[in-house]
């Protein structure tokens, strides 16, 4: 079981320290949170990449995935430029697509485009590993509340989706020439696999585009794990485990130790380790989102990693 952890759950801890805790826990695999105040951050020079890159590779670390934060279903700015306003007044749509190709119209294009080259670059080690992509995490974002199961999405929502596709599709071209795979994370205004689904229906078919399974999105929003993997069968790139209690109203939830809350963690991994079986992956990665950036009170990452192994390595 090749045991990654992203560094959100590590908040402030130098390359050093990260290396450190992977060693002492078994875990060969990164997700690099990239942010301002930590050692991988939007902006880097070239000469800063290469190092940690090398740092990494040295120490046996595979980057799994650059966990940035850029959101592709986000609205365009309310102020475009005149030819853009003129294409969403034709589309009869809120949003505007007619110069996605460049990102110059379009900021969050451009910062898909920027994460492609920063996965791309701090990926470069990863050879020597045995492990030659390079990934990159986005979210949806579409700041809209998530579709009621069983309902139709609303035209918002589908604006939404269709604008979250055509920027993958824009950032495909740069994404396949750096040999680097976009991955949607099951997240935010899209928490399930049929709202990522949907998403995925209008992306190109020779798009480098998988899916991030977060496990705990799509359970706290009603959907099942079996029905999670029908859906995301064909386009999974990893799982991200964690675990905690839903709340008794609405679909917050508390974050425990995994093993203490009340995610099928073990099911949900023979789930996710089928779908990889199918895609011809034996022992496919095993990642831990562990959220102390957003929760200082929960115990160090060290903690959550053993607890982990002990769910799914009885």
């Amino acid at each position: 079981m090749p045991l990654a952890f992203s560094t959100l759950g590590c908040p402030g801890d130098s390359l050093a320290q990260v290396i450190a805790t992977a060693h002492a826990s078994g875990a060969t695999g990164l997700e690099l949170r990239a942010a301002d105040g930590e050692f991988v951050f939007p902006g880097m020079t070239a000469a800063a990449r290469a190092e940690v890159s090398a740092e990494l590779a040295a120490a046996g670390l595979t980057v799994l995935s650059l966990a940035s934060y850029v959101k592709v279903c986000a609205p365009l700015p309310a102020t475009l430029p005149a030819d853009d306003a003129g294409a969403s007044a034709k589309s009869g749509s809120n949003v505007a697509v007619a110069s996605l190709g460049s990102g110059t119209n379009d900021p969050m294009l451009a910062e898909l485009l920027a994460a492609v080259e920063l996965a791309a670059d701090l990926s470069a080690g990863n050879g020597t590993l045995g492990w030659a992509g390079a990934q990159v995490r986005v979210f949806p974002g579409a700041d809209l509340v998530p579709c009621v199961p069983g309902q139709e999405p609303s035209a918002e929502m589908m604006a939404a989706d269709l604008l979250g596709a055509r920027r993958l599709n824009a950032a495909a071209r740069l994404a396949s020439e750096r040999g680097v795979t976009m991955l949607l994370e099951t997240h935010d205004s899209h928490p399930r696999g049929s709202d990522v689904a949907r998403i995925l229906a209008h992306v190109d078919a020779d798009a480098p585009v998988k899916v991030i399974w977060d496990l705990m999105h799509p359970w706290r929003h009603d959907e099942a794990p079996g029905c999670t993997a029908e859906l995301l069968a064909d386009s999974l790139a990893y799982a991200q485990y964690k675990d905690g209690f839903r709340n008794a109203e609405g679909s917050t939830v508390t974050l425990t130790l995994p093993g203490e809350g009340a995610l099928p963690l073990a099911e949900m991994q023979l789930l996710a380790a089928g779908i990889a079986a199918r895609q011809g992956i034996a022992d496919p990665w095993v990642s831990l989102e562990w959220e102390r950036a957003w929760h200082p009170e929960l115990p160090p990452v060290a903690d959550a990693l053993a607890a982990l192994k002990a769910v799914l390595l009885p």
